[in-house]
């Protein structure tokens, strides 16, 4: 077993894994699972875990000799399959990206509107959209996870909410299950809140105001995608209003 070999299978899609304990079989050629233990000095969950992994790309196959199940590679031009299957996957997707980009460029270029997109990046980005949506009117907003707490903090939020209220800003928001104890905190007649399922938990955050859609993906550096156009917010209208009527006060 060499690097150049485990770097081959890893190139081809295999992980690190996979490819020790497939060469580690190579080896053997019909093996015992506790071989490839000893040879790969994997915990055995790994080696088990990895061999099954193997047997449902059709790479390895096994039987049973005096009660005792033995492993062994495929042919080898399964291997050769198991990637032209893949492409012809690729293949399919290809052309369905060419159908769907299509009727795509169909629908951009019937629209009248304009239509224009922009990128926030990190806690100073996200304060600028906010303080632009006081100018704005009412909005909905849906998705907004724990963690748009954590990275702004709770002082932002309810400061924040004060401005708006103070510009008459109507909101309907679905929150998180996580933040309901926040939510709590900031509702009034101004703030609709509503929450989703516990098993529902979005990750990224979604603001429709006007013709503007802000989408706003909370890791530690949050970046928010603004699409400006009619047609885009006028759907995700539609949608949220769905949502609304079935989430929970």
């Amino acid at each position: 077993m060499t690097t150049m070999e485990i770097e081959d299978l890893i190139n081809l899609g295999f992980n690190k894994n996979e490819s020790i304990v497939y060469l580690s079989l190579i080896k053997f050629g019909i093996s015992e699972a506790s071989a490839i233990i000893k040879d790969t000095k994997f915990h055995k969950n790994i080696v088990y875990d990895n061999l099954e992994k193997l047997i449902d790309k059709g790479l390895v196959t096994y039987i049973i000799e005096g009660g005792i199940k033995k492993f062994k590679t495929a042919n080898p031009k399964t291997l050769i399959q198991l990637f032209e299957e893949e492409q012809k996957i690729l293949e399919g997707k290809k052309i369905l990206a060419k159908k769907i980009s299509e009727e795509i460029n169909k629908t951009i270029n019937s629209k009248k509107e304009k239509s224009s997109a922009a990128i926030y990046r990190g806690i100073k980005g996200i304060k600028s959209f906010y303080e632009s949506t006081l100018e704005e009117g009412d909005y909905v907003v849906f998705g907004a996870p724990e963690k748009s707490i954590k990275i702004m903090g709770e002082i932002f939020w309810k400061n924040y909410t004060i401005k708006r209220i103070d510009k008459n800003i109507k909101v309907k928001m679905i929150f998180n299950n996580t933040i309901k104890s926040f939510g709590e905190k900031i509702k009034n007649n101004k703030t609709l809140i509503k929450y989703f399922d516990k098993e529902f938990e979005p990750l990224t955050e979604t603001h429709i105001q006007k013709d503007k859609v802000a989408i706003i993906v909370w890791n530690d550096e949050p970046t928010l995608i603004l699409i400006q156009d009619k047609t885009v917010a006028d759907s995700y209208i539609k949608y949220f209003n769905k949502m609304w009527k079935e989430s929970k006060k």
